[in-house]
């Protein structure tokens, strides 16, 4: 297996505006991610962990008077190929805080690599002050990724039971993008994988360069213009929080 194929690139490989507006560009479920992220990071106050950080892509988006914290497992750097400084580190089961420690928790694209999504789930909320809110994305049309360590795959329904056992309330789910946004992203996907490939591979992926601009354009439309069936997306959004 190619390493690049375990290890796809991190949502900041490309840094600056332009290389933010072109990963947006080319890659839909950053894109929504974000889409999604950045209004409710702009609304943050007080402190906030993000669990599962990794290479904290979005930590720039976090307003100046937020204090924050990244979080990350501890076999981080070989399962998933990244170590950052100053952050926190925990076993996969416990995270290193006291009760009650933070305003607000995230984590994006996080939780179909977690063995245990209730346990996980339940720390998230053993966190959070009383009234703090969580807010997460999972993937739904995803290939498999940072084999061997992706589990689930996460329904609207199954994520907010999840969330409800872990306690949480308030809980809302929301797609990301709709079956065309998708068909689009795996237009593009099929060509750019030819494009890594042998020389024979990537001449095919070259003749097929158009389709890939397509299927683009055609997922980025699809969002802006609410196109298709929202039941086979290529991800949800989900936002609860800690009773008082």
């Amino acid at each position: 297996m190619k390493k690049d194929e375990r290890f796809p690139p991190p949502a900041n490989a490309a840094r600056g505006r332009l290389g933010t507006l072109a990963r947006r560009a080319l890659d839909l479920q950053v894109h929504t991610v974000r889409a999604r992220l950045a209004p409710w990071l702009a609304a943050r106050r007080g402190s906030l962990l993000e669990v599962g950080c990794g290479a904290m892509p979005y930590r720039p988006l976090v307003p100046a008077g937020c204090r924050y914290q990244g979080l990350d497992w501890a076999g981080a750097a070989s399962a998933f190929g990244y170590a950052e400084k100053d952050v926190a580190l925990f076993d996969g089961e416990t995270f290193p805080f006291p009760d009650a420690s933070f305003d607000a928790v995230f984590h994006t694209e996080v939780l179909e690599h977690v063995p245990d999504p209730q346990t996980f789930l339940a720390e998230c909320r053993r966190v959070l002050v009383p009234g703090g809110e969580l807010f997460l994305t999972v993937p739904f049309q995803a290939r498999f990724h940072y084999i061997p360590h992706d589990y689930w795959r996460f329904t609207p329904s199954g994520l907010a039971r999840l969330l409800t056992r872990a306690g949480f309330a308030d809980v809302a789910v929301a797609p990301r993008g709709t079956d065309v946004t998708v068909a689009g992203c795996k237009a593009a996907a099929v060509v750019f994988r030819l494009l890594r490939g042998g020389f024979a591979s990537k001449c095919l992926g070259a003749a097929l360069s158009p389709l890939a601009a397509a299927g683009l354009a055609l997922g980025h439309l699809s969002l802006a213009c609410a196109w298709g069936s929202p039941d086979d997306c290529l991800g949800y959004t989900a936002t609860a929080r800690r009773p008082r």
